[in-house]
């Protein structure tokens, strides 16, 4: 069957109490049906499911409250993975998440499991993972940078008895109409991962184009010199007055010096002097060669970490490939050995090579990938950040070089002049020039340190220039990708609407208006839908219309793979509300019609205690028929 993503399916439920195994069933794609008595248990079978899926729930029944943990298997994107979550009357509870099916989790009693928190943090939550394995964007909303949750996609897919019936979403208190409605465009088919990646990255350029900006004024403001702007062409002048000037003294200290050699003066200046110049030198040097060390160093490790970061997209673009060769490799069989020739026999054991015998399962295969693209996801994104504080970190000392060796520049033609000035009876003069010629020297070396200044308000200039135009690209792509993800949700909505009218039409004849419905509109910050304009109804059709809401909304999910809804439905309100034994059974049997129809992957979850006859067998159901006697838990209420 066709697989549109994001895509997440039940396989398995195990729930332990007291470390005994009190309910244990398996799911399949398509329809599932959880049947029984009324106060059987089914609707605590049905919060498990919301809760260990990533749902925030604190109020259980007094049976969930005997319980101890909840564990799913799950398919991520056809990807086998493991879900568990202590049961507890305290909200926001982690989540521990084992890369593999049900039963290597519960033999493995911490080798392979990771533990989320439910919020953001040090450590990132269980939503992001989820949101990543999935390939749903983490949208971010609101003024204060909230980004939806799993909690807040499970609330537009399970409807549970106690919510109100005439709201889309399930109940939650400090509920907002912003969070609504970003999770109903996100359903939809808007907020691409494009889109997000562009308005992440523009809310962070934007923020350091105001950074640079203001480190320009700033650098501006506080290195004027004499009231002149810095710019290289003003230093370059500045820089050539003073070198000139220094090559007319010393070319001056110079024919001194030669006439007292021909006199037979051979003082010089001071020792004291002659080693002050040194010292400098020497300091310099030192400064420059640990400076260059200290970019050898930086330069290398960001090279290997270069090297290492194309080596991890390498590989997560293999393993995004891998189901695609998995699968291909069910379809190879043998008939000849490729080395001797000789025929292969044929053998009856499935699950194993055709050439070799070696038994293996290709679930294997797809939970290793997942675990390799959540780990090298992770990898990359701290690699990522190292390389940006590599990336400053070396524009930082080539600056400091930059400045090193101008100083060191004019500090070593200050030592050739200071150990050729002679101190004779010549002495003052020779010391007024060589004062002026230290005066020059000093005047270079402050030009050299603005020179510094120069060449990081060059850099700044330039990065302020690139940001700028990056913003302008990321302007593009998220104009565009607005106006394709409004394109989206509109026909998402016509699509979802057409679909609510077949259901409605195809209703018993209960309530007029749905008969002769042309109109359904739907508000996901209001909560509400009406139809041909009106909202209220008998409580009974209220409960119908959502159920026919929520239906085709996966439905058109299933039909069109532009959705990011992950196709997956949870209802305990099939006869909710005092709906009648035939229009229920109506409703599943239209469940049913709709899931084969659709001929790609989903997965509907629902309870009742009033099955459809034609449902009633294995192609649908999911464990007993449930009763007061053989409950959902088995030894809770023992």
């Amino acid at each position: 069957m066709t697989l549109y993503k994001p895509n997440l399916q039940v396989t398995r439920m195990v729930v332990h109490s007291r470390g005994q195994r009190v309910f244990d069933e398996h799911f399949h794609s398509g329809l599932n049906i959880i049947r029984g008595e009324n106060s059987s248990g089914k609707s605590t079978v049905m919060d498990f499911l919301f809760y260990g899926l990533g749902g925030d729930l604190s109020s259980w029944r007094e049976a969930a409250l005997k319980c101890e943990t909840v564990t799913l298997g799950v398919l991520l994107n056809d990807r086998p993975a493991t879900l568990s979550r202590d049961i507890s009357e305290q909200g926001s509870r982690p989540m521990r998440i084992f890369m593999g099916d049900v039963e290597d989790a519960l033999l493995s009693s911490t080798d392979g499991w990771e533990t989320y928190p439910y919020g953001r943090g040090s450590k990132e939550s269980f939503s992001q993972v989820l949101f990543r394995l999935i390939g749903l964007p983490e949208v971010q909303y609101g003024e204060t940078d909230t980004k939806i949750t799993m909690n807040q996609i499970l609330r537009l897919l399970y409807a549970d008895q106690l919510s109100p019936v005439e709201k889309i979403f399930r109940f939650q208190r400090f509920d907002d109409a912003i969070t609504r409605q970003t999770v109903g465009d996100l359903l939809c088919g808007a907020f691409s991962s494009k889109f997000y990646q562009a308005r992440l990255r523009s809310a962070a350029a934007n923020s350091e184009f105001k950074e640079v900006a203001a480190s320009i004024k700033s650098l501006i403001r506080s290195n004027s010199y004499d009231g002149h702007p810095l710019t290289l062409e003003w230093l370059a002048s500045e820089e050539a007055l003073y070198t000139n000037e220094l090559k007319e003294t010393n070319a001056q200290i110079d024919a001194l010096e030669a006439d007292i050699f021909h006199a037979q003066f051979e003082d010089r200046l001071t020792l004291n002097d002659q080693e002050e110049t040194y010292e400098r030198v020497v300091e310099l040097q030192k400064k420059l060669a640990g400076v260059q060390e200290r970019i050898d160093r930086v330069s290398l490790n960001r090279a290997d970490s270069a090297m290492f970061l194309a080596a991890l997209e390498d590989k997560l673009s293999q393993l995004e490939q891998s189901d695609t060769v998995i699968e291909q490799m069910k379809e190879i069989e043998f008939e000849v050995c490729p080395s001797c020739l000789a025929p292969i026999e044929k053998h009856e054991h499935s699950g194993a090579c055709t050439l070799c015998k070696t038994p293996f399962r290709y679930e294997d295969l797809r939970s290793r990938s997942l675990k390799l693209i959540n780990e090298y996801s992770r990898q990359r994104e701290e690699s990522q950040q190292l390389q940006t504080q590599r990336t400053e970190e070396l524009e930082a000392l080539r600056l400091e070089m930059a400045a090193l060796k101008s100083a060191w520049e004019q500090a070593e033609r200050h030592y050739r002049v200071a150990v050729k000035s002679p101190t004779t009876e010549l002495r003052a003069k020779l010391r007024s020039l060589s004062r002026r010629a230290g005066y020059l020297v000093r005047q270079l070396e402050d030009l050299a340190l603005k020179h510094g200044v120069v060449e990081q308000l060059t850099l700044l200039t330039k990065r302020r220039d690139d940001l700028q135009s990056e913003l302008d690209q990321l302007g593009g792509i998220i104009q565009a990708e607005q106006a394709r993800s409004a394109a989206q949700v509109a026909a998402a909505r016509l699509r979802i609407e057409r679909l609510v009218i077949e259901f409605l039409k195809r209703d018993l004849s209960r309530q007029s208006t749905f008969l002769n419905a042309t109109d359904v509109s739907f508000e996901f910050d209001g909560d509400r839908i009406a139809v041909n304009g009106d909202s209220f109804f008998s409580a009974s059709s209220m409960v119908y219309l959502k159920n026919s809401f929520l239906a085709s909304f996966l439905f058109a999910a299933a039909i069109d793979s532009n959705f990011n809804h992950p196709r997956l439905l949870i209802m305990d309100t099939i006869e909710d509300k005092g709906m009648e034994p035939d229009r229920s059974r109506n409703f599943q049997l239209l469940l049913a019609e709709y899931s084969r129809r659709v001929g790609t992957e989903h997965q509907i979850i629902i309870a009742t205690s009033m099955i459809a006859k034609e449902l009633n067998n294995r192609d649908f159901t999911v464990g007993d028929f449930f009763t007061h006697e053989n409950r959902t838990l088995k030894t809770v209420m023992a």
